[in-house]
């Protein structure tokens, strides 16, 4: 009898080891990569949201919408960067640069940077074999045939243009970054629109503005900020009534 029971308990001690081995690891917490990757899902820029965050930056990362806003654009800007070559690449960092300075970085609210997003998301997403513009067609007031336009991708690639008009016709102040343009026309008889921020000495304020250099035409006049669909019906017809030639 003696024999069975040390057979037996011999037998066992494995079956205990293993059942030791089981709990100990059920009760061990994740390890650090583990731990690392899920809040980084749950928050979308984790290290932007540390301490001494901007005040834009900790406005966006106290919005779960805008936090995940955040994170969908850089995904979208990584895949975007997949379709391009080299020279398509760093094209696509400085526009996201301007972006970020002329268009993001100028909103206060929660409203103005979800609208921002959700434009910009817009942008990357629709690109394919190159930072191309978008053809629209717009209908001029009266009329029944639309009119071909291009949305600039980048609203703030007429900014400096923009700002030299301002001082050849006698306006204030200097325009920081826009939400939106549009081109119609092309080549000499190109009229350009767009909906920026602009800053005097009285402040800032918002804008819409066009100028058609074929003919001289300039015209500039506050207006509520506009994005997407709204800003280029709205540029648009500001552009027919005041720089239409």
């Amino acid at each position: 009898m003696q024999c069975s029971s040390e057979r037996m308990t011999r037998a066992i001690k494995p079956l205990m080891t293993l059942c030791w081995v089981a709990l100990l690891a059920a009760c061990t917490p994740p390890s650090g990569d583990a731990q690392a990757t899920a809040p980084a899902a749950a928050t979308g820029n984790s290290a932007a949201c540390a301490t001494g965050a901007s005040p834009l930056q900790t406005l966006i990362c106290n919005d779960p919408l805008l936090l995940q806003q955040e994170g969908e654009l850089a995904k979208a800007e990584a895949t975007a960067r997949e379709t391009l070559d080299a020279a398509g690449k760093d094209k696509l960092q400085a526009e996201q640069q301007r972006w970020i300075q002329h268009t993001r970085d100028l909103c206060s609210d929660a409203h103005c940077l979800q609208q921002v997003f959700a434009d910009r998301l817009a942008v990357l997403s629709a690109t394919r074999d190159g930072l191309v513009d978008q053809d629209a067609c717009e209908v001029p007031d009266g009329e029944h045939q639309c009119m071909d336009i291009l949305v600039l991708r980048d609203p703030n690639s007429p900014l400096a243009n923009f700002n030299t008009l301002l001082g050849e016709n006698g306006q204030e102040g200097r325009l920081l970054g826009c939400t939106a343009a549009i081109n119609s026309g092309g080549g000499q008889n190109a009229v350009l629109a767009a909906n920026c921020t602009q800053e005097t000495t009285s402040g800032k304020r918002n804008v819409q503005l066009c100028s058609n250099q074929m003919v001289g035409q300039f015209a500039i006049e506050p207006a509520p900020a506009a994005y997407g669909a709204q800003a280029t019906d709205q540029l648009f017809g500001f552009t027919q009534q005041h720089c239409a030639g």
